[in-house]
């Protein structure tokens, strides 16, 4: 599956399955860095749904749910918040962390 960037109807795509959602800014190294490690993780375990969102483009949802650093990773099953990170997640760790939730 590809990575979706989502926007302000994100809440509607992530209503079934298991979704890892990265916060980020267009201006954020860390947040880079973050996106080549969800691309391996994309190609590695494809049944995982991986959606980012620009805060540079949509503040208003880092405000609603009160995102106060980035990057932020949500891991969210059928619409709901299982885990918030506030960080950067090296390929091993964004793995460990989507398989307890997939295997759940």
């Amino acid at each position: 599956m590809a990575i979706s960037y989502l926007d302000n109807n994100w809440k509607e795509e992530i209503k079934e399955g298991l979704w890892l959602v990265d916060f980020f800014s267009e201006t954020c190294g860390p947040c880079k860095i973050l996106s080549k490690h969800l691309e391996t993780l994309d190609f590695e375990f494809p049944v995982i749904n991986i959606g980012k969102v620009n805060l540079t483009k949509y503040q208003e949802i880092g405000n609603e749910l009160e995102v106060r650093a980035v990057p932020t990773i949500f891991f969210m099953k059928d619409g709901e918040l299982l885990e918030r990170h506030v960080g950067l997640l090296s390929v091993k760790q964004l793995k460990e962390k989507a398989s307890k939730y997939l295997y759940e």
